[in-house]
């Protein structure tokens, strides 16, 4: 009989525990798990897709930021029941960025596009400085060409100017040599004319590149007004004469090369003093220095020197 009252108070004893520990479950899985929450406002956009398949309505929703006030409303008495949202302060939803993004996005573009116009145009000053810089360079480039382009000009002028002077003033001085050249009567071909010297003869005598004033004599000279000029050396006979069939007066200096026996070698009219420029009477002169025989030397000696023609018109 103790046995089976032992037993039954056991079992008594295992069902109020099993009974005490799911109330306890219950009451932990009420306040913990079975509470509800709601959130204060409803996520996402509110699209009207309208009543057809254009998308077209007959009313349109209300803004969204009405639906959220009558979320708000319709949750207070939830709130007010549930002790963890009391305790807790309701955060306030943010507004909707999907503006904002786009805002963004077009903020950004026209920031990249701004960028790209101010590089493009400190592009276009940088090109533009650059061609400025040229044109300068350019610029003084052709300056200086044209600087130096004058400077020789005027160096040429100048030097034109100069021999220019220099030719007038040889001229004068053989056309000086060539007046004073003629003694009383004297004419370029006559026999009979008288001149100075110290040769015996009549004719001038001396170099015709000198003075007229000077008396120092270094030459020889002729009867007919022609003189030469050979270092000391004297002239066998006379001096041919050229061939004088124009009507033109003045001089013709010939240069000419002797050797040691007195045979002239070469003849080149043109010399300094010459004041005529007729081709055929400086190839008469030529021809006839060249027929000139001189007193010969020693040695191979090959001697320059000059033979002088004056001619006068009748």
């Amino acid at each position: 009989m103790k046995a089976d009252k032992k037993n039954k108070d056991s079992k008594i004893a295992g069902l109020v525990g099993s009974i005490l520990v799911h109330l306890l479950l219950l009451l932990a899985l009420f306040f913990t798990g079975m509470i509800a929450f709601i959130p204060d406002t409803e996520e996402g956009l509110t699209v009207n897709y309208g009543t057809d398949e254009m998308g077209d309505g007959l009313f349109e929703p209300a803004p969204q930021k009405d639906i959220e006030n009558q979320l708000v409303s319709e949750q207070e008495p939830i709130q007010a029941t549930t002790p963890s949202a009391v305790s807790e302060p309701t955060p306030s939803q943010p507004d909707l960025q999907t503006q904002d993004i786009e805002e963004s996005l077009e903020m950004k573009e026209a920031r990249e596009k701004a960028e790209r116009e101010k590089e493009l145009e400190r592009q276009r000053q940088e090109e533009l400085r650059k061609q400025q810089e040229e044109l300068r360079k350019q610029q003084e480039a052709e300056a200086k060409r044209i600087a130096e382009e004058k400077r020789k000009a005027e160096e040429k002028r100048k030097a034109e100017e100069a021999k220019k002077k220099a030719q007038e003033e040889a001229a004068k001085k053989a056309a000086s040599a060539g007046l004073n050249a003629f003694g009383s009567g004297g004419k370029g071909t006559s026999t009979t004319a008288k001149g100075e010297g110290v040769t015996g003869g009549t004719g001038n005598q001396g170099n015709p590149l000198g003075s007229a004033e000077s008396t120092n004599r270094n030459g020889g000279g002729t009867g007919n007004g022609h003189s030469y000029n050979l270092n000391g050396r004297s002239i066998k006979g006379t001096l041919p004469n050229p061939s004088y069939v124009k009507n033109e007066e003045g001089i013709i200096v010939v240069t000419i090369e002797v050797n040691a026996a007195g045979t002239v070698i070469s003849a080149r009219a043109g010399a300094a003093g010459t004041t005529i420029s007729d081709a055929s009477m400086r190839r008469d002169a030529e021809q006839a220095a060249l027929k000139a025989k001189f007193n010969g030397i020693s040695g191979n000696t090959v001697q320059t020197g000059t033979i002088t023609y004056r001619y006068k018109l009748n």
